[in-house]
């Protein structure tokens, strides 16, 4: 009779160190770009691979830092790693965004991507929910700089708009 489940063990398994020419694909992040470099991993002679990766909590909020820091836009699957790593269902993200949870659903998913709104949105909230020192650094020195470079400005009090030959110009007049 065959053996429909296998349980690995030491004798079916083999382990390996992952290196810079051959890295260990961290699946399990829910992103398809991480990989490891340093970290012990086994394969199965049935085909599965486990990895030991220690200070877990540490390596995902790294991770969780390159993703809200990168210079372009969040996929859908960044939008669903961060809103994990907060702990966070998709109805309660979804209402602290300001967004239906069926659009959320729909970016995470990868049908539609972030607006530009909502994809600044989700790295300032993950930013202050998370509590990461680092993050709430830079968070204050980027509001810090904002604050102070902002002046009072006097706001004209008629705006008079004239028409020309079917051509609209217009003109700001403070009072």
């Amino acid at each position: 009779m065959d053996q429909l489940t296998h349980e690995c063990s030491r004798e079916t398994r083999e382990g390996f160190w992952s290196t810079n020419d051959d890295p260990y694909y961290f699946t399990d992040s829910g992103l398809d770009n991480v990989y490891l470099v340093g970290v012990q991993y086994y394969r199965c002679t049935c085909g599965d691979i486990v990895a030991d990766i220690p200070a877990i909590r540490q390596l995902l909020s790294l991770i969780a830092r390159d993703v809200i820091e990168q210079p372009f836009s969040l996929c859908g699957s960044e939008v669903r790693f961060l809103r994990k790593r907060l702990h966070m269902k998709q109805i309660d993200f979804a209402k602290q965004l300001g967004v239906e949870v069926e659009t959320l659903s729909r970016i995470e998913n990868g049908h539609v991507p972030p607006s530009e709104r909502t994809d600044k949105f989700v790295r300032l909230y993950y930013a202050i929910a998370s509590k990461d020192p680092v993050l709430l650094g830079q968070v204050q020195r980027d509001l810090e700089e904002r604050f102070s470079a902002w002046k009072r400005l006097t706001p004209p009090k008629k705006i008079v708009a004239q028409i020309t030959d079917n051509e609209w110009t217009g003109d700001l007049v403070a009072a």
